[in-house]
């Protein structure tokens, strides 16, 4: 019997991974093993030849290479899966959690980057009329922002049936979890200037311009996502903001321009639906659509004014009817609007994921 290489079984777990669309899975799987053949000659690495002392060789070689503790870590989680298949496999191969001793595959936390107000009013109001591939890439940041950090990927498989009268109604690819955005005129605007206008196409938004098989429609979403990301870094570098844009920052600068707001805790991690959370869980479940509505016209109306304008309609009618200092109507039966007491300016300074 030929005995297989450690090679053999990572291409033969990300080839598994592929037929089952886990693409992202399948993206890390590949891109771990393109590190270890720099690290070590992988033609002639038979895996039960394979050591502890390998692995941690291999992660000193990633953090000397300029790759950040939680992507090693994300490459170690995925080696170990490999692992423990092959561990179901092959016979004589040493037990998997011995050979990750030592290793980090934790998550080690980080600052996210978010934008100001000013920054972010700065990105809706520059001129970008002569570069129409800008124009897009903010455009669909502001959209992003408007539905509540909405991940590029879910804005990217939007789908025209996801719409409902004045609902958009979607579930999120990372977690299947359902999330409904109340659709406003300046929501609208945008999504009207990019709409999908090929009847064959079952996308609300131009990005995946053409429907195919799921590995032909993923293909068009990541040479999007890497069009969007080159085209944000530019406009960054244009609007001299000091923070390098990316596809997340929408979602980080929503979360955090909401705490500073005085938004609870509670009410953001339901509008990003952290299902990874245990605590946004029982949010979930807590907070109805109509309130999160309520919350995502206030971050609006931060950088447009037709949102501005309702938000202070609804402001001056709680103040009519009467409201506890920590902005609850005092029946109960009102939709909480929460205060706006920091300045533009900052506040508390957190981030969200």
């Amino acid at each position: 019997m030929e005995m297989k290489t450690l090679k053999d079984f990572v291409v033969a777990h990300a080839d598994r991974l592929g037929g089952l669309f886990k693409f992202s899975a399948e993206h890390t799987c590949r891109s771990m093993l393109h590190s270890l053949e720099k690290f070590t000659n992988m033609e002639y690495l038979a895996f039960r030849d394979v050591t502890a002392g390998d692995f941690l060789g291999f992660e000193h070689h990633l953090w000397a290479s300029g790759c950040s503790r939680n992507t090693s870590a994300c490459y170690f989680r995925a080696l170990r899966a490999v692992c423990r298949k092959a561990e179901k496999e092959e016979e004589g191969m040493k037990e998997t959690g011995e050979l990750f001793d030592g290793v980090f595959m934790g998550y080690e936390e980080t600052r996210k980057r978010a934008l100001s107000i000013e920054q972010l009013r700065a990105v809706v109001d520059a001129d970008l009329g002569d570069a129409p591939g800008l124009v897009m890439a903010r455009d669909l940041f502001i959209l992003s922002y408007y539905l509540r950090g909405i991940p590029f990927i879910d804005l990217a498989y939007l789908r025209k049936t996801d719409v409902h009268g004045s609902v958009l109604r979607y579930h999120r690819s990372k977690t299947g979890r359902p999330l409904s955005v109340t659709l406003e005129p300046w929501m609208w605007e945008i999504i009207e200037r990019y709409k999908c206008d090929n009847p064959e196409s079952p996308y609300l938004l131009r990005i995946i311009r053409k429907a195919g098989t799921i590995p032909d429609e993923r293909r068009q979403y990541e040479s999007a996502l890497r069009l969007y990301n080159k085209h944000l870094e530019r406009l960054s570098a244009k609007l001299e903001l000091g923070v390098r844009l990316t596809s997340y920052v929408a979602r980080h600068t929503w979360a955090t321009l909401a705490y500073n707001e005085d938004v609870p805790v509670s009410k953001i991690s339901a509008g990003l639906s952290h299902a990874s959370e245990e605590i946004t869980h029982t949010y979930l479940r807590s907070f109805t659509a109509e309130q999160l509505a309520v919350v995502n016209l206030q971050m609006a109306s931060l950088i447009n004014p037709v949102a501005e304008k309702e938000w202070r309609e609804k402001e001056r009618g709680r103040i009519k009817k009467g409201s506890h200092k920590d902005g609850l109507n005092k029946g109960g039966g009102d939709v909480p609007i929460p205060g706006r007491k920091r300045n533009v300016s900052g506040g508390k300074g957190a981030t969200f994921n």
